[in-house]
């Protein structure tokens, strides 16, 4: 957990200082992939902000008001995210078009680029950083932030393109590319929206994950059979409910223990916050 909150910390750090750059590039120069870039980097700054508090929130032990955890957090926090997205998609395409309209031309300057080029190798590298956090351990934060980087890697490099050819005769460009940036915010936007909406909304694991939690339960010593598993997500986190046929010869003492067993077995499991065991013996 702390790799992931240095690695948003950074991100925020970084963004702020491209949100001037870039917010001055558009200033002086009229460059709308200098806005989109500066709204995508203020989106960075916001959504980095939410994610390193709700990374510290869901790192809270349960309490009395929260027995289950605060696992919630994150996709809350994401789900936040998505909407500046739409928000700021919105507004960056609204002023392309308008400068499209008007006929307005950017007057491109080298720091622009070199601005670009910049923010293209450092989001590689939070990119790649946050996809090796994520794997380690699952994480919506650590999701939202790998992607986030990756659509700010590809955005980069369509303004490159677009500098270079509003430099060579095609002064238009630089709106017209601003178009696809802003449609491309608002599609990352959508996509965190519908992942996190399903983890706020208790969704359950795929199928494959569920057979093999079943498959845990049966590997215990004593569990004749695990026939039944219900699993649902809690924020971040898998909570089961899964039923256990023991020897109906065992005393209650005996299957109370293997219940026991079944319920460390799963709640070990990186995934699991909370296994509910229940007894057959049929």
């Amino acid at each position: 957990m702390g790799a992931q909150k240095l690695l948003t910390r950074l991100t925020v750090v970084f963004s702020i200082g491209l949100v001037v750059v870039l917010f001055s590039g558009y200033w002086v120069f009229h460059s709308q992939l200098a806005l989109a870039q500066a709204a995508d980097s203020f989106m960075d700054v916001f959504t980095a902000s939410i994610l390193a508090y709700t990374l510290a929130i869901s790192a809270l032990p349960s309490d009395e008001n929260h027995p289950f955890g605060h696992s919630r957090a994150q996709p809350i926090g994401a789900l936040i995210a998505a909407v500046i997205a739409g928000v700021l998609a919105i507004e960056v395409g609204r002023s392309a078009v308008d400068t499209l309209i008007s006929g307005q031309s950017a007057r491109l300057d080298w720091l622009l680029v070199g601005a670009f080029a910049c923010k293209t190798v450092v989001k590689t590298g939070v990119m790649i950083a946050a996809r090796a956090l994520g794997r380690r351990q699952a994480s919506p934060a650590m999701d939202a932030l790998r992607v986030d980087a990756r659509n700010d890697v590809l955005v980069s490099l369509v303004a490159i393109a677009g500098f270079f050819g509003a430099r060579h005769g095609m002064p238009w460009l630089d709106a017209l590319l601003a178009l696809p940036v802003a449609l491309w915010i608002g599609l990352a936007g959508l996509r965190l929206a519908r992942d996190n909406i399903k983890l706020l909304m208790g969704e359950a694991p795929p199928a494959e994950r569920q057979d093999e939690l079943r498959a845990l339960a049966r590997a215990v010593a004593g569990v004749v059979d695990a026939p039944r598993l219900r699993a649902h997500f809690v924020g971040t986190h898998l909570h089961l409910r899964v039923d256990v046929v023991v020897d109906p010869a065992l005393s209650v003492g005996a299957a109370h223990d293997i219940g026991e067993a079944v319920r460390h077995r799963l709640e070990s499991e990186p995934d699991v916050e909370h296994c509910a065991v229940h007894i057959d013996i049929e």
